[in-house]
């Protein structure tokens, strides 16, 4: 993700820019993912 080793590396180091909206987050980028997917827009 994002360069980094792993997910976690990327929420340890990027986590704290969304505070409290971290669900708020996660819905949105499962729209995201959900919405390439549904376009055939492979990662």
């Amino acid at each position: 993700m994002l360069g980094r080793a792993s997910a976690a590396m990327t929420l340890d180091q990027c986590g704290r820019l969304f505070g409290d909206r971290s669900d708020e987050v996660a819905d949105a980028m499962d729209a995201a993912r959900a919405a390439s997917a549904a376009a055939g827009v492979s990662p």
